[in-house]
């Protein structure tokens, strides 16, 4: 009888184990998080989230994961686009990345592991923080910046959808779908 209970105790434990496993390859599959990673932070409700500032650059964002490299123990950004089935990395997910990675160097200085992970539903991109992409994020701060201060920032494409999902379609004047025009 004691026999049957230590069959019946392994088993029940090499069924968890089984279990645990697939579910660790099941978020590395679909986040980018590799089984095993530390998560620092999340915006996606595994763990506290955590606003990323740089007031000097004038930078804020929110990665989707904060994750340390197991062993080397350095801090990298991760990005989940999960609906994008793309082979190539999208230059605005590059960007959105590059700002997620220069907070994540100031933020915690030698820490971070000078790359950053974007995410797709079939693919991944290890992008590693170059001087080159650190100049075309801050040239993009820039340009918002400008857009911002413009008099009328005009429109910048012919897709419904977007337009659809806009914040500010509601007082656009170049809507294409139910705004004012």
């Amino acid at each position: 009888m004691a026999d049957e209970s230590l069959v019946k105790l392994a088993t029940s434990l090499a069924i968890v184990a089984v279990a645990m496993m697939l579910a660790a390859w099941r978020l590395a599959r679909g986040t980018g998080v590799r089984a095993g990673a530390p998560v620092v932070a999340s915006d996606v409700g595994i763990e506290a989230a955590a606003t990323l500032e740089d007031d000097t650059l004038g930078l804020r964002g929110r990665p989707d994961y904060l994750v340390r490299e197991r062993g080397r123990g350095r801090i990298y950004p991760v990005e989940v686009k999960p609906t994008r089935d793309a082979r190539v990395l999208y230059e605005s997910d590059a960007l959105q990345l590059a700002t997620y990675m220069v907070l994540t160097e100031a933020r915690y200085g030698s820490a971070f592991a000078g790359y950053g992970v974007v995410r797709y539903r079939s693919a991944e991109f290890r992008v590693d923080l170059t001087a080159e992409l650190r100049r075309r994020c801050l040239a993009a701060r820039d340009g918002v910046r400008s857009a911002r201060r413009a008099a009328s920032v005009h429109r910048s494409h012919a897709i419904a959808a977007r337009c659809a999902a806009c914040a500010v379609r509601p007082v656009c004047g170049e809507a294409l779908v139910g705004g004012s025009v």
